[in-house]
């Protein structure tokens, strides 16, 4: 059975054996430490926040052994410094004291002060080169393990590649488990477990689920402080596990159903109990239990009555093979199951934040008799409605939820126009102006969109917005105002044209992305603006690109190719902007400029044909000018402007918006 997963998750046990590692005074408990550390990592490579926690802790096993061996060092010399000096030596340190470090044999002749010293301090050199290669080696080894994560992610995410956000993923098949589980429930609160005889564990919010269940006999032992439960089964590989006699309890009714298949048998320590699912009755459950036939792959509603005792618990459906096991005791407290059908959805209890998300679609909560508002978030879905469950002694109340993607469409509204006015969306009509001068066009993807105006009689007029699922797209008063075409000219074509007639340009309109968009990797992420002269703005913050690695922010304009753009760049000490022009980077201006690297900062910069300007400030703070860089011929609004994000460094961009001159 795998312990290591029986009641702490991951960044539980590194966090234990962070706060361990503090009180050691044992270079061997460092090791067996620095072994576990290294296992961990080996085992949750994907999980971004276990390898950052892990390489915390691995530093800190380090920091801790070259203390106690500094003090060790310390020991010997204070002692040597006494013999030197004619001074009666220092009461002799306890065995503790000394951290393990063995004692020098009297034939081995002692070295005098000045060679000790000399030896700490080379010891203390090794110490950190060896300090170095590891951290090298831990680089390494996160470039090497990442790639695969960060490639698929940009597959599901191809929006973060081009700048642009995704459009909806479907996501892939789910794999159906196999491994035999163990789920255990129970309202002993606070209460402990223990597993095959072992040191008895705290148990986490009244649950425990075991998925990597080895094959052979097993013991489980669940008490609390008003009551006990035990039980023992039997694991075979890829079936569900198997009740060995009937289980016990004291001052509680423990209830167990084994279920593969659709299929189960449920048992109790309640002797001739009667059952019933979903309010129908099944039988009595009798000391071979009772066999349940059509489970099928829905959740159920068991509830176990024997005399005036009635229990009620729901049973959740799992593709696993699994032996579900509830323990309920006799306090005046019930328990809310609440089922999302998604991980990670947060809980809401009369507007309070519960202390975890569910887990395999859903969450047991234990709370007192009485009624409950609940609700559930999730970012990227729609809130469903709040529900309300009347928490009853002994039982299980469930509640549902529905969780629906947020929309990926941005919507079209039309404002002022004349009458007879017709609107395409990429070449396509999308609506025509009635007597009101007013039309709305839902469903359109998000993403940038071109748009046309027609009238008859009346010059075309061709638009670039920007749609997000926020604020709707609006054109009115310039924008749908057309120019009227003489009468000996012939009128503009009904239907728009591959390359529909304009007017000279005008003063392009604003562009503006709502909300935070957050970037990882992907080199030069380019944004879609228009090819105008305008001014930019918005704010931008990194993440830590990676272990020993500082965030950079950079930002480009007049890009052409890979070899000729103009490069901003703020490294959290200092920002500079350079020319890249024929693959030669040459640097224009740097001036001194502090950022941490979780700090907003706010870019307002200008592109003109014939150069590009910028500034920098913080939210707090005042305007610093990064100088600018004049074209050497190129005209700079023709190219392209966005975000430098290299390896796996992560850039939020908020705010972002561009006017015209």
């Amino acid at each position: 059975m795998d312990r290591s997963r029986q009641t702490l998750s991951a960044l539980d046990e590194l966090g234990q054996i962070q706060y361990e590692v503090r009180l050691s005074r044992s270079l061997s408990d460092l090791r067996r430490y620095f072994d576990r550390v290294q296992k961990l990592r080996r085992t949750y490579v994907d999980d971004f926040d276990v390898q950052l926690l892990a390489a915390d802790v691995q530093e800190a096993v380090i920091e801790r052994a070259r203390l106690l061996r500094e003090q060790s060092a310390a020991v010997y010399l204070e002692e040597e410094d006494a013999e030197d000096s004619g001074l009666p030596p220092l009461a002799p340190p306890k065995r503790a004291e000394l951290h393990e470090a063995a004692e020098i044999p009297p034939e081995v002749p002692r070295l005098d002060g000045k060679s000790w010293r000399r030896a700490i301090y080379l010891s203390l050199l090794f110490t950190v080169l060896i300090c170095a290669a590891f951290f090298y080696l831990i680089q390494t080894a996160r470039r090497i393990n990442l790639p695969e994560a960060v490639t698929t992610s940009n597959a599901e995410n191809p929006g973060q590649q081009s700048g642009k956000p995704a459009g909806p993923v479907t996501p892939p098949a789910p794999v159906i488990p196999v491994k035999p589980t163990l789920r255990l429930y129970t309202d002993l609160v606070p209460g402990t477990v223990s597993i095959d005889n072992g040191a008895p564990e705290d148990l986490k919010d009244g649950e425990l689920v075991l998925d990597n269940l080895q094959p052979g006999r097993h013991t489980i032992k669940v008490a609390g402080r008003s009551g006990n439960a035990g039980f023992s089964f039997d694991v075979a590989d890829k079936a569900a596990p198997q009740l060995v006699g009937p289980p016990t309890a004291v001052n509680a009714m423990a209830v167990l159903v084994s279920a593969q298949d659709g299929k189960g048998r449920v048992f109790t320590n309640a002797e001739s109990s009667a059952l019933s699912m979903d309010g129908k009755p099944v039988g009595e459950v009798g000391p071979e239990g009772l066999a349940l036939d059509n489970l099928g792959d829905t959740d159920h509603d068991l509830q176990v009555a024997r005399d005036r005792d009635q229990q009620r618990f729901v049973l959740t459906y799992t593709p696993a093979p699994a032996l579900t096991v509830y323990v309920k005791s006799d306090p005046n407290t019930g328990t809310v199951v609440v089922m999302a059908a998604r991980d990670g959805v947060n809980v809401f209890i009369n507007d309070k934040p519960y202390r975890r998300a569910t887990s395999q679609g859903q969450i047991r909560i234990p709370l007192k008799v009485g009624e409950y508002t609940i609700r559930v978030h999730k970012d990227g879905f729609v809130d469903p409605p709040p529900q309300t469950a009347e928490v009853k002694k002994a039982e299980e109340t469930a509640v549902e939820f529905s969780l629906e993607p947020v929309p990926q469409f941005g919507t079209l509204e039309v404002r002022g126009a004349e009458p007879g006015t017709a609107i395409y969306v990429d070449k396509q009509l999308a609506a025509t102006i009635g007597s009101d001068g007013i039309a709305n066009v839902p469903n359109i993807k998000i993403g940038e969109h071109t748009i046309e105006v027609h009238q008859q009689d009346a010059v075309s007029k061709k638009l670039l917005r920007i749609f997000t699922t926020g604020a709707p797209v609006v054109l009115s008063g310039a924008d749908v105002q057309l120019e009227k075409i003489a009468a000996n000219k012939s009128a503009a074509p009904p239907e728009p044209e591959p390359t529909p007639p304009v007017t000279a340009p005008a003063a392009p309109a604003p562009v503006q992305v709502q909300g935070e968009q957050v970037h990882k990797g992907g080199g030069f992420v380019h944004y879609s603006t228009p090819k105008s002269a305008g001014r930019y703005s918005f704010q931008m913050y990194g993440h830590l690109g990676g272990f020993l690695k500082h965030a950079k922010l950079q930002w480009y304009a007049g890009y052409y190719d890979t070899d000729n753009y103009v490069l901003f760049t703020i490294d959290g000490k200092h920002a500079s902007v350079r020319r890249i022009q024929g693959g030669k980077s040459i640097e224009v201006n740097r001036i001194p400029f502090d950022a941490n690297s979780d700090q907003w900062i706010q870019v307002d910069m200008s592109v003109r044909p014939n150069g590009v300007s910028a500034r920098i400030k913080s939210l707090d703070g005042t305007w610093s000018d990064l100088g600018s860089v004049a074209s050497t011929g190129r005209d700079f609004t023709q190219d392209k402007v966005g975000f430098y994000i290299p390896g796996n460094d992560e850039v939020a961009i908020s705010k972002f918006r561009f006017s015209g001159h």
